[in-house]
């Protein structure tokens, strides 16, 4: 029988923010599940720091997926606590960190102390959303165009590709949305967005080994 190799997920919700990312998170859930992985489901006030290194401790995941504010030198949690910082490790795993600036130092020093590969941006993680659709994020169409493709690498990974596929396919999705927003037929929502999904194109970087998978 194949080992599990688990998955740790982080989903804050305090703020329209972390509302949108813990909504759209739960797709990726349910495919873990249907392949077989246990999931650690660190969601709204259980995303705190203690919890947090004691399910990295006891259940070493394999994929972390990390979605919450932050800047070049930590991501946080729950009410704006620092969740992970330079300091952690986290070994033989994968990271991807839905998160502003993670990868700018703050992913640099987790591959220095150890982890396999970091998936990341260098600069802010920016998503558009419309206000009439605040209190039902999985309804919202602009917000899809932005968290249905990021998404696409955690999903990449968990049906056993490479950190280097999961990093184009989702880079690839970007591009398309993009492409589709610059269009004649885009809505001004749209157009106004896609600056922020060529940035979010721009700034997603792989970091440590391009082979890692879980």
């Amino acid at each position: 029988m194949a080992m599990n190799k688990p998955m740790l997920i982080t989903r804050p919700h305090y703020d329209v923010v972390t509302n949108y990312l813990c909504s759209w998170s739960e797709s990726i859930i349910t495919l873990a599940s249907e392949k077989g992985r246990d999931v650690y489901d660190l969601k709204g006030d259980k995303a705190e720091r203690v919890r947090f290194q004691s399910y990295c401790k006891a259940k070493m995941p394999a994929l972390l997926f990390l979605n919450g504010h932050g800047n070049a030198d930590v991501i946080t949690g729950h009410n704006d606590e620092p969740l992970v910082d330079g300091s952690d490790h986290f070994g033989n795993s994968v990271v991807y960190a839905r998160s502003c600036e993670c990868a700018k130092r703050l992913g640099v020093k987790l591959v220095e102390n150890g982890l396999r590969t970091f998936i990341g941006y260098t600069r802010k993680f920016i998503f558009g959303y419309l206000t009439t659709k605040i209190t039902r994020p999985r309804e919202d169409m602009l917000a899809a165009l932005f968290l249905e493709s990021s998404n696409l690498i955690v999903s990449t990974l968990l049906k056993g590709h490479t950190a280097q596929e999961a990093d184009a396919r989702g880079k690839e999705a970007m591009y398309r949305n993009f492409r589709k927003m610059i269009a004649s037929t885009a809505s001004y929502e749209e157009r106004y967005a896609a600056r922020w999904t060529w940035g979010n194109i721009k700034s997603q970087v792989i970091l440590g080994s391009p082979n890692g998978r879980v």
